[in-house]
């Protein structure tokens, strides 16, 4: 009866194990990448969304992050600089800026990115892209 009793609470140790870890897991199936135009965005809630911009910060212009993202987007990394592949002995080559949000909560925010010379704070920026995201809410069927 002992050994019989010993492999049931083994059995159920399992079970909340497996359960506690699924519980913890966070299960993104897709994430959205924006266009370089901006626009209308639609997120799933806890998947994430990545804007990248085309950039030449050797000229002295980058992009900047004009806007608050609010309670809907979670900036969990960027501005993140890439430069393109360059030909041999060429430089000044332009690269891509990236920004990566993770969709928090249903509702919509705005995304507003201004493309200008870091010490022109007073000058309007050269270019201003916007993003009209919508957070849509996660369902028990989006997780299969």
């Amino acid at each position: 009866m002992k050994h019989a009793a010993r492999i049931t609470v083994r059995a159920a140790g399992a079970a909340l194990a497996v359960a506690a870890l699924a519980s913890c897991a966070t299960l993104t199936r897709e994430g959205v990448v924006a266009g370089q135009d901006g626009g209308a965005v639609v997120v799933r809630q806890g998947t994430p969304l990545v804007i990248s911009l085309e950039a030449a910060p050797t000229t002295g212009f980058g992009w900047t992050l004009t806007s608050d993202p609010g309670a809907q987007l979670w900036l969990i990394g960027g501005p993140d600089w890439t430069v393109d592949p360059k030909p041999e002995g060429l430089m000044g080559i332009a690269g891509t800026t990236t920004y990566r949000f993770r969709a928090k909560q249903a509702g919509t925010a705005t995304l507003e990115f201004a493309y200008r010379r870091a010490w022109d704070d007073g000058a309007a920026p050269v270019k201003v892209v916007r993003y009209d995201v919508t957070v849509r809410k996660a369902t028990f069927y989006d997780l299969f």
